[in-house]
């Protein structure tokens, strides 16, 4: 099974990353295929709302860097999404990620996903309190759920401290991986 992760921090070492990559390691260890999508180092420009998916029952036709995405989207079993919390919800490269997705209804509102595939919220925040923001966390997962994916499960990294190797946080990450 292909497992893509979208990975939405700015910053390469970020905890939400590295929880992530948790993720794919246990994906992998597997027998998995994992591909990484970095959006921030990606040129992704947001949904146009020309409704040219709808009237051709297509992928995106917006020429960017997620051209590639669209063809692992379609492929894989599980979808693995992680992000920094910033001024209370995901990254603003996310949203604008999140956005571009309008393309898996048809026009009558039908999935153009097949289905069976999962996702996984990987996310992480300053505060403390690991369900301070875990209402804007279903939003965003949400509209994946609502194409037909099966959450899988949902991460939260709470507080300043980083996610070391071999904390909880990372433990549950690999296990989580294995299990998709």
């Amino acid at each position: 099974m292909k497992v893509v992760a979208v990975l939405g921090s700015p910053r390469a070492e970020s905890q939400s990353s590295a929880i992530a990559r948790e993720v794919l390691r246990g994906a992998k260890d597997a027998g998995n295929e994992t591909v990484v999508y970095e959006i921030g180092k990606m040129n992704v420009r947001g949904c146009e709302g020309c409704g040219y998916c709808k009237e051709h029952n297509s992928d995106c036709h917006i020429e960017d860097d997620l051209k590639k995405y669209w063809k692992d989207l379609h492929e894989c079993g599980a979808l693995v999404l992680s992000s920094p919390n910033y001024y209370a919800q995901v990254t603003g490269p996310m949203i604008t990620f999140m956005d571009r997705h309008y393309c898996l209804s048809d026009a009558q509102g039908g999935q153009r996903l097949a289905s069976g595939k999962k996702v996984v919220g990987v996310f992480s925040q300053g505060s403390s309190d690991a369900n301070a923001y875990m209402p804007q966390y279903k939003w965003y997962l949400k509209t994946f759920t609502d194409h037909g994916f099966t959450l899988a499960g949902t991460i939260v990294h709470a507080g300043e401290e980083s996610a070391a190797p071999g904390s909880r946080e990372m433990q549950e990450a690999y296990k989580l991986g294995k299990s998709l």
